[in-house]
């Protein structure tokens, strides 16, 4: 698997040089966007998890076109993308402790709520 990506790769990067000389009137910095298509297409059609694997999952054919590596987006465990999800994971862990430590009404029903605003204030800081 790794040495088909490695291939793909050597390819793409022939591809590119090959283009890149070829239009030396243009811009020899951008190769033309035809033969880009073209070459992340044929690589795609070679081996479409390798090229998933090697563009990302998501919007791959355009991290390829534009020559891109995918950008680290994805949210490592232990990371929360907002208050909300931190919030919810800490009531996973421990419901009754959640509700005495952020609840202020008298059935503690209100933790959730209060949790997520001390967040949002904290600027996110981990629970």
């Amino acid at each position: 698997m790794k040495r088909l990506i490695a291939a793909a790769s050597i390819a793409l990067s022939i591809a590119l040089v090959g283009i890149g000389g070829a239009q030396a009137t243009d811009k020899p910095d951008k190769p033309d966007k035809n033969e880009m298509s073209k070459a992340c297409h044929d690589l795609k059609k070679a081996d479409k998890d390798a090229f998933k694997e090697t563009y990302g999952p998501k919007k791959a054919m355009r991290n390829c076109k534009k020559g891109e590596e995918p950008a680290a987006d994805e949210t490592t465990p232990g990371e929360f993308k907002n208050a909300a999800e931190e919030c919810r994971a800490h009531r996973e862990a421990d419901p009754e402790g959640f509700e005495e430590t952020y609840g202020t009404n008298g059935n503690k029903k209100n933790a959730f709520g209060k949790c997520v605003s001390n967040r949002v204030q904290d600027g996110y800081e981990e629970l």
